[in-house]
């Protein structure tokens, strides 16, 4: 339970720094902020301070800015969204995955002035998995791995290609702790996937501690990594058809996000900045309703040299957040069902 509360904590301030990028911009450029809300449905907690209602709300699937003229209503005056030059109206908008990109980049830079950064991987263990053969068999974290089967390891790469190369195989470990070496045997399991053998430890990382400067430039070219993979993996899965099959929902990421808080601090932060880029990256592709598609309406008027028709574009985007809204719905149901078929699995 601590586990899954971490991680609706850290979705929470990943929508936070998302609404906040809007609203910030906002202000910034003169537009009136009715509301600036996280989460959808009843109000829980809330207040009023100026023109603003601040809000937490009962169904924390998101969150929401509302501004002067966003929409159809109240259009005119100089606080009105619709007011603000084109280029004023796109910073407002891609202000919020902007934030999400700049939270990756802080976490980031963040953990490689704290611990440094990982730049291989020793022979000793890092953490253990729970019933597993590694803890089973009595290794502890710290352990050194000197040789399997009689063979010397001479790095922590050798050490995990030899028990990947070895599925479903007995094997020895010869162990160094505390000055002292021993024996130890094991049964690596097969991972059905990749179809190799998995004994249950990450090996503890060897790091490159760095100065800020070296840390922010890390965590950048870390950030732009990140983006890459991701919009590669979002146009393969278009691409090969199987996006709503690959695609899980907001169970499974709060699941995911769990099981990394599980596997320790360094590997929470790591994950959560690369779901905040999912967040940010995402909420860019151009579908009606998300910021990537009134960013498309917006750079259509900066060519046209005038705005799409509002009533036109509202419904357009109406359509699209009922179709995103049945998205989420479909995303959550197939979660559960996968989460029910490994409980049943099991029996």
């Amino acid at each position: 339970m601590p586990d899954i509360v971490a991680a609706i904590i850290a979705f929470g301030v990943m929508i936070f720094c998302h609404e906040l990028g809007h609203f910030l911009v906002a202000k910034r450029v003169g537009v009136t902020v009715y509301a600036f809300a996280l989460g959808f449905g009843p109000r829980l907690l809330g207040f009023r301070a100026g023109e603003t209602r601040y809000a937490i709300n009962l169904l924390p699937l998101g969150g929401y800015v509302r501004m002067a003229g966003e929409d159809l209503d109240d259009a005119g005056g100089p606080g009105s969204f619709r007011s603000k030059t084109v280029w004023q109206r796109m910073a407002v908008v891609a202000a919020g995955p902007g934030m999400n990109l700049l939270l990756a980049l802080v976490l980031l830079t963040s953990m490689a002035l704290a611990v440094g950064v990982p730049v291989g991987v020793s022979n000793r263990i890092g953490q253990l998995l729970p019933g597993w053969p590694a803890e089973q068999a009595g290794l502890r974290p710290g352990d050194a791995i000197v040789a399997i089967n009689d063979v010397p390891m001479r790095d922590g790469k050798e050490v995990v290609d030899t028990i990947h190369s070895h599925p479903d195989e007995d094997l020895v470990l010869t162990i160094r702790r505390d000055g002292r070496q021993f024996t130890v045997a094991v049964h690596s399991r097969r991972e059905p996937e990749q179809k190799i053998g998995l004994i249950g430890f990450s090996p503890e990382p060897i790091r490159e501690h760095m100065g800020p400067v070296g840390a922010f430039l890390w965590g950048m070219r870390s950030t732009i990594q990140y983006v890459a993979v991701i919009v590669g993996a979002i146009v393969r899965l278009f691409r090969d058809g199987r996006f709503l099959e690959e695609l899980g929902g907001p169970v499974a990421a709060v699941g995911f996000l769990g099981e990394a808080a599980q596997a320790g601090g360094e590997v929470f932060i790591y994950t959560a900045a690369l779901f905040s880029i999912m967040i940010g990256i995402f909420n860019l592709l151009p579908i009606p309703a998300l910021d990537g598609g009134r960013l498309t309406f917006l750079v259509v008027e900066a060519f046209r040299r005038r705005p799409v028709d509002p009533k036109r574009e509202g419904y357009i985007h109406l359509v699209g957040f009922a179709v995103l809204i049945m998205l989420l719905l479909i995303l959550t149901g197939q979660d559960i069902m996968r989460i029910l078929s490994r409980i049943w699995a099991r029996q």
